[in-house]
């Protein structure tokens, strides 16, 4: 795990191909809270363990991207008792399934998603409260899946995040920097950087009615 300062205010992990720590027994696998997971989500979102316990356990959906070794997988469920839905993002490591990310997402951005499907509900998390973010000539609110050329190895060099105002952000940026033969390249598997501000705001007007 590579964490990078881009301004005191931003909180980014740049994982790549790994994390660790505070465990949860689930079947065979491990379910291991990560830092990340605690600072912003538990801590800031509000989103508790037991939610996201239950929405690995028993999701309504779940994706899967395996690529060189990396494997992560998104889970969704309908919050019992709400019209709500919770995205939760992990990856495999080992015997632990590593839990990264949970967001909550409200019913009219789900509706306008027009699916329950993870991946697509955290695509429109991410273009609704999300900064752009620039990995070589590319540059979008989600990148997913995607090899894109460099002209360096180096990731600092390479990743730039919008960000003029220094506003809070939390950051998953799952990148690994190749070379070959045609020069430098940013394999992507799941890229996004949510405006931590905007989306509590969005989260605390939904308490209020």
């Amino acid at each position: 795990m590579r964490q990078i300062g881009i301004s005191r205010q931003l909180y980014i992990e740049i994982l790549i191909w790994a994390f660790g720590k505070n465990k949860e027994k689930k079947n065979k696998m491990a379910t291991v809270y990560t830092e990340l997971f605690q600072k912003e989500c538990e801590n800031r979102f509000g989103i508790t363990r037991d939610l996201v316990r239950d929405a690995i356990l028993h999701p309504d959906k779940e994706q899967r991207l395996a690529s060189q070794g990396l494997t992560l997988i998104l889970y969704s469920k309908k919050i019992p008792g709400s019209e709500d839905y919770l995205v939760v993002s992990t990856h495999v490591q080992g015997q632990d399934l590593m839990v990264d990310l949970a967001f909550r997402l409200k019913k009219g951005l789900v509706d306008e998603a027009k699916t329950t499907l993870p991946f697509p509900l955290l695509q429109a998390l991410a273009l609704q409260f999300g900064l752009p973010v620039k990995i070589g000539d590319r540059e979008g609110k989600f990148v997913y899946n995607e090899i894109i050329p460099t002209t360096s190895r180096d990731i600092k060099k390479v990743l730039r995040i919008s960000n003029p105002d220094g506003r809070p952000l939390v950051s998953s940026m799952w990148v690994r920097m190749l070379q070959n033969n045609m020069g430098f390249l940013a394999q992507c598997a799941l890229v996004f950087c949510i405006d931590s501000q905007a989306y509590t705001s969005w989260l605390e007007e939904k308490k209020q009615q």
